[in-house]
């Protein structure tokens, strides 16, 4: 997290990017990393948690 932006590195110290599952849940990273949220990814939306929510 830089202060607002939340990302995800693998065990390998790389930035993942696209569709991840961490503890069940999927999230979604941009290109750049971001995680994205309070948005819609192709079908997909993801909630205020950058978490993919099946009730939308």
């Amino acid at each position: 997290m830089d202060g607002k932006t939340w990302y995800y590195l693998k065990s390998s110290g790389a930035m993942a990017t696209g569709w991840i599952q961490v503890s069940g849940k999927w999230y979604y990273l941009k290109d750049n990393g971001a995680m994205a949220s309070n948005t819609w990814i192709g079908k997909y939306y993801v909630n205020g948690s950058g978490v993919w929510t099946k009730t939308r």
